[in-house]
């Protein structure tokens, strides 16, 4: 006759590893969901600013697409390689190209604007508000609706850029800097070490000028159903002022702002920080 106690002991044991095979399966199940069903990061969209095109974004979308991060990085039309006569380049040109890059994703975006890419976004977020998750300001203008990129300009008087512009756009339609030699790395990136400067001498070219008159047509209303929204200082700016930018700030419903003690082109300058200021407010 088998005795009671072993049977219960028997019994004991062989529950006992059923349990604890058990748990180590939904251990391994759960697991294997999370690495099937990765957290989903928003996707990036940068767009560049005036004097500089898509080339300034290469160490950015280096470092956020090492962290897992779909980019886009946005040419302007009349920048960079492209051929597009300035002559026949308004600004809503410059819209329409981002939001062929926006629409490019099934789902809301982070978008990012800087300097003359500022009003750009702004335009934009108030057209497809439901595409865009966050709308990132790096050193961006945020005009109002009815001014313009030059109206905004004009009214930032401690920026070094209007008195080194030419006196007139050229008969192409451009505007560029008087002495682009002298002028442009210090206002657009002067703590660049010296082969960050040669990259924005080595790139530049006139701005095509018309997109700097069109006024801005959006509602307000519209444009803040776009998410939240940010803003990136660079408190040493000699293109766009901290205090101008702090002033539009002001009066713009920006969410959380981030400063960076750089000159106006941080992403050239300090990529790393200025990644890692993208990142944390994707993360917000």
């Amino acid at each position: 006759m088998i005795n009671s106690k072993i049977v219960l002991q028997i019994h004991s044991k062989i529950m006992f590893k059923f349990i604890v095979m058990l748990f180590v399966g939904i251990i391994f199940t759960s697991c294997s969901d999370d690495d099937n069903n990765p957290i989903s990061k928003s996707p990036v969209v940068l767009v560049h600013g005036s004097w500089q095109a898509d080339f300034v974004w290469e160490q950015t979308k280096k470092n956020l697409t090492a962290e897992g991060y779909q980019v886009s990085v946005v040419n302007l039309p009349g920048h960079g390689e492209d051929t597009t006569p300035a002559s026949q380049i308004e600004f809503i040109d410059y819209v329409n190209t981002v939001k062929e890059a926006v629409n490019s994703y099934n789902q809301p975006v982070i978008l990012v604007g800087h300097s003359l890419g500022g009003a750009v976004i702004t335009q934009l977020a108030s057209e497809i508000p439901n595409k865009i998750s966050k709308l990132v300001y790096v050193a961006g203008y945020i005009p109002v609706s009815g001014k313009s990129v030059l109206d905004y300009a004009m009214l930032d008087a401690g920026s070094l850029l209007g008195p080194a512009l030419q006196d007139e756009p050229a008969a192409d339609g451009t505007l560029g800097l008087s002495n682009p030699e002298a002028d442009l790395t210090n206002i657009f990136c002067q703590d660049g070490t010296g082969a960050q400067k040669q990259l924005l001498l080595d790139n530049y070219r006139a701005e095509p000028f018309a997109a700097f008159l069109y006024p801005l047509d959006y509602q307000s209303a519209d444009y803040n159903k776009a998410g939240k929204k940010y803003y990136i200082f660079t408190t040493e700016d000699h293109a766009i002022s901290y205090p101008f930018q702090q002033e539009m700030v002001a009066t713009s419903g920006i969410t959380n702002t981030y400063s960076m003690n750089t000159g106006h082109s941080p992403f050239i300058s300090r990529s790393t920080e200025f990644t890692n200021n993208l990142i944390s407010i994707s993360e917000d």
